[in-house]
C-alpha cells in the first residue's frame, strides 16, 4: 500500500463521518459536507555533502462543513488521527492550519498542513 492509500485509510478510520469522502484535490459543487480533500503540494530534497539524502514532504487536508463547528471537529480529529504517526517508516507531523469561508456555497474550510520528516 502506497502512503496516500495508507493516509486515506488512517482518516476514514478515525474519522467515520469521512468514510468516502475524502477526495484528491478539487471536489464537484454537489458533494455534500461533510468531505475532506487531500494535496501534496511541495516535495523537497534534503541534501547533504554526499548527496540527496530523503525528501521533505508536505501536505495538506482541507476539510468542510456547513457549520464552522464541525469543521473545527473534523481538524481536531484530523490532527489526532496523523499528528506524530509514522507512516510507511516516516513521522507525520502537524504544522499549521488556516480557516476559510466560501459564501457561494455556505462552507467553512480548514485547511491543514502537514510534514512528511
Amino acid at each position: 500500500m502506497d502512503f496516500k492509500s495508507t493516509l486515506l485509510t488512517l482518516l476514514t478510520d478515525y474519522i467515520p463521518e469521512l468514510k468516502e469522502k475524502v477526495q484528491a484535490g478539487a471536489v464537484d459543487a454537489k458533494t455534500p459536507a461533510p468531505f475532506a480533500t487531500f494535496s501534496i503540494p511541495e516535495e523537497k530534497p534534503l541534501r547533504t555533502l554526499s548527496g540527496i539524502a530523503g525528501y521533505e514532504t508536505t501536505f495538506e487536508i482541507a476539510v468542510y462543513d456547513q457549520r464552522f463547528a464541525g469543521a473545527e471537529s473534523l481538524k481536531r480529529k484530523v490532527i489526532k488521527a496523523l499528528d506524530n504517526r509514522i507512516i510507511k517508516s516516516v513521522r507525520c507531523q502537524y504544522r499549521s492550519s488556516q480557516t476559510d469561508y466560501f459564501a457561494d456555497y455556505d462552507l467553512h474550510c480548514i485547511t491543514l498542513t502537514f510534514k512528511i520528516l
